[in-house]
């Protein structure tokens, strides 16, 4: 599962490090959440790497009506890996449009219904989440590009705090990820994986982070539990 994350890398530093150019002038976002307008990488119509603003929260480009009516009030913000090649909302998606999502860090949160307890979780730099995109119709008729991240069943370090954990795509297969077609499907699967024990840190933040609208690098600070 991942809910809220946080970006707070310098477009330059973005545009350097997934090698595109980015024109936006963004600023850091420490609690990034569901329908907001994200930062996306994705391959162009001229197959070349480019920076694309898309809404969190996948829609099919079939969905009419009432099934659009309930996809938008409650958004797919994430994709089963597992499921992702078969599942009609997502298949398409994953075969021709895949995309990566820049990230600092990730939240989760521990504990019982009403108290739970949220965490930070950070690999120490800016990295890509594995994504899948659809241009779909908006409630009032206009197109937008829509995504999701895409998860996996969580690795030894996330495991302790929840059952799932997003996918993240190394630097080195960026470009398989992001160019492959139907007929090297198959490569991609290799890229689906927990990330291995070691790589993530964790540590508890303020529940000021439950509340999409509260930002800021205070919610990144380390708490006493």
């Amino acid at each position: 599962m991942c809910g809220r994350y946080h970006l707070n890398s310098t477009p330059a530093e973005v545009s350097k490090h997934f090698d595109v150019d980015v024109r936006d002038n963004f600023p850091p976002r420490y609690n990034v959440s569901p329908t907001q307008p994200i930062a996306t990488i994705r391959m162009s119509e001229t197959r070349t790497r480019e920076y694309a603003l898309m809404r969190w929260g996948f829609i099919p480009s079939w969905a009419k009506g009432d099934h659009l009516k309930r996809l938008s009030a409650k958004p797919l913000i994430n994709a089963r890996s597992e499921t992702v090649a078969e599942k009609p909302t997502f298949r398409l998606a994953y075969k021709r449009r895949r995309c990566l999502i820049p990230a600092d860090g990730f939240y989760e949160w521990k504990g019982k219904a009403g108290a739970k307890q949220p965490y930070t979780i950070a690999r120490g730099g800016l990295f890509g989440f594995a994504g899948v995109w659809e241009t779909a119709t908006d409630p009032d008729g206009g197109e937008i590009d829509t995504c999701a991240i895409l998860t996996i069943a969580a690795g030894a370090d996330v495991k302790t705090l929840h059952s799932r954990e997003p996918i993240v795509i190394s630097p080195e297969h960026y470009e398989l990820w992001l160019t492959a077609d139907e007929r090297d499907i198959d490569y991609l699967e290799d890229l689906l994986r927990p990330a291995v024990k070691g790589t993530w840190r964790h540590y508890p933040v303020s529940k000021a982070v439950g509340s999409p609208r509260n930002d800021g690098p205070d919610l990144l600070k380390e708490i006493a539990i």
